[in-house]
């Protein structure tokens, strides 16, 4: 048995941590900061200044002339008419710019990606007026998560608020087709904005600049021009004209099934139900009033036998009142498959477009913060253009590229991107140092409402400071050391010094690159 005057620095320093993160935080990012500027300043001496601020007018009249009447010719074409496209078409067609979004396909989309919308992106859909869009979803109250660790035998119920009368509103979760459907309708209703069903093939390209699109029309099966001083490139997951832009390549670190199952509406969930086994990590929650949705991470490549593969590592850990439906589910097939991939944003200086969305930035969805990221990407954008009112000034758009980059890390992405990347690894790792952090990372939580409040608001994208996502790593990997320390006799301590340094190496290797990715690109 340890005695407590054995322990007592290490447990010091451990119930100081909050008070010394307090002291320190502010001088730790300011000096980041300082640094980061002069690099970025040292990189940008190097680089040679764009030859002209506004379009040639060879290319100003291609899209002049573009139309019949030059009030008709658009400002920005938008590539695809998923959320990010539908949405971002109304909120600028509101600002009064003439908008055309060319879309493969205007039926339902049928997938399972882009699900949920955590409380801090449901509060900017109603800021950018769109909430009516989940008018007739069928969408349901996401009040927080709910994680069991089977291995670890943990357990975390996060709340997104605490009482009824705090001004924190819960998540939504529903089918991501009928999301998309209600944003086009919005979309469709605003007098500058056209639809084009068709296939964009390549981006028209002059003198370096992108001035317009080639596309495949759906209807005429023609392929024709479209010209306009803005491109935005929000094609998704598997975007065709990413390569022609970025030279990044998703990485793929696992794949996810979507298994659709009935519920009856006395089990539908209003939390996000994580469960960690041996086997398998999944996710189940509500998309409809008689729909649940269980979202699989499977590691590696894609069983040959996947209907074999969930009844046999999915199956025995279900809890007991889904274990029918899901059954149910398997058998008749009722699941698509889809690579989860990481994709770190990346500078684009390209004149005349903007990549966003999912063909820009992607991460696990175990956590479900996507769409949350692209409403708050499309509040970013929308202020940054109101003070823009010729779209072919490409020093002003250049700037507000530059803007752009650093506002969406220091509001959300760097959290939510990590915290999604850290907790995929945690929760399918198989080591036993990892699990020793898995473990803390439970038991931190655990310590009372203020930690559990504190991560579920950043999770829930409330609170997606990068000070915050520090605080609350860091005070993981002390717990960590604690256990490390505490689970060894006084004659094998420095087994237990051995261990946190394996620990300390194992998390700085893979957390110091992630940051580096999501800061630095």
């Amino acid at each position: 048995m340890t005695s407590s005057s054995e322990l007592w620095p290490f447990s010091y320093i451990y119930n100081c941590y909050e008070d010394f993160l307090f002291y320190i935080t502010k001088d730790v990012l300011l000096v980041f900061a300082l640094t980061f500027i002069t690099l970025m300043c040292w990189k940008k001496s190097w680089k040679q200044k764009p030859s002209g601020t506004q379009l040639k007018p060879t290319l100003k009249k291609k899209w002049d002339t573009s139309s019949t009447l030059k009030e008709e010719s658009p400002e920005i074409i938008i590539v695809g008419a998923g959320v990010l496209g539908s949405a971002f078409a109304a909120v600028l067609a509101r600002d009064d710019r003439r908008v055309t979004v060319i879309e493969r396909s205007m039926s339902e989309p049928d997938t399972f990606a882009g699900e949920v919308l955590q409380p801090g992106g449901y509060k900017i859909l109603k800021l950018l007026g769109l909430e009516n869009s989940l008018e007739g979803c069928e969408a349901s109250k996401l009040r927080g998560f709910q994680i069991h660790d089977l291995v670890n035998k943990e357990k975390n119920n996060l709340f997104f608020r605490l009482v009824e009368n705090e001004d924190i509103e819960d998540g939504r979760s529903f089918r991501h087709g009928r999301f998309v459907m209600g944003l086009r309708k919005i979309a469709m209703a605003e007098s500058n904005v056209k639809f084009i069903e068709g296939t964009v093939i390549n981006l028209v390209e002059d003198d370096g600049c992108i001035i317009g699109v080639q596309y495949k029309d759906k209807k005429s099966e023609n392929v024709k021009e479209l010209y306009a001083p803005l491109t935005v490139v929000a094609d998704g997951l598997f975007s065709n004209i990413r390569k022609h832009l970025i030279s990044q390549k998703p990485n793929v670190t696992s794949h996810v099934a979507g298994v659709t199952m009935k519920t009856p509406q006395e089990l539908l969930l209003t939390k996000m139900n994580t469960i960690i086994s041996d086997s398998s990590v999944f996710s189940i929650y509500t998309i409809s009033y008689s729909e649940s949705r269980v979202l699989i991470n499977i590691a590696g490549e894609v069983p040959r036998n996947l209907k074999d593969y969930l009844m046999q590592s999915v199956y025995p850990v279900m809890p007991d009142h889904h274990k029918e439906s899901f059954c149910e589910a398997v058998q008749n097939i009722n699941f698509k498959v889809l690579p989860a991939d990481y994709l770190p944003a990346a500078t684009l200086n390209k004149s005349g477009v903007i990549l966003l969305g999912d063909a820009y930035n992607i991460r696990h969805p175990l956590t479900g913060g996507g769409m949350s990221i692209i409403l708050s990407d499309i509040a970013i954008w929308r202020n940054l253009l109101q003070n823009i009112p010729w779209l072919d000034n490409y020093e002003a758009i250049l700037q507000a590229k530059k803007k752009f980059y650093w506002l969406r890390k220091m509001n959300c992405t760097f959290v939510m991107n990590i915290s999604a990347e850290l907790t995929h690894q945690m929760f399918s790792a198989k080591d036993s140092t990892t699990l020793l952090v898995r473990k803390a990372y439970f038991e931190y939580r655990n310590f009372g409402e203020k930690y559990s409040q504190k991560s579920a608001q950043m999770y829930g994208m409330l609170t997606p400071k990068p000070s915050s996502l520090i605080c609350f790593l860091g005070g993981v990997l002390i717990h960590a050391m604690r256990l490390a320390l505490k689970s060894e006799p006084w004659y094998r301590k420095h087994h237990a010094v051995c261990t946190i340094g394996t620990i300390l190496c194992k998390m700085l290797s893979f957390l110091i690159p992630l940051a580096y990715s999501e800061m630095c690109q």
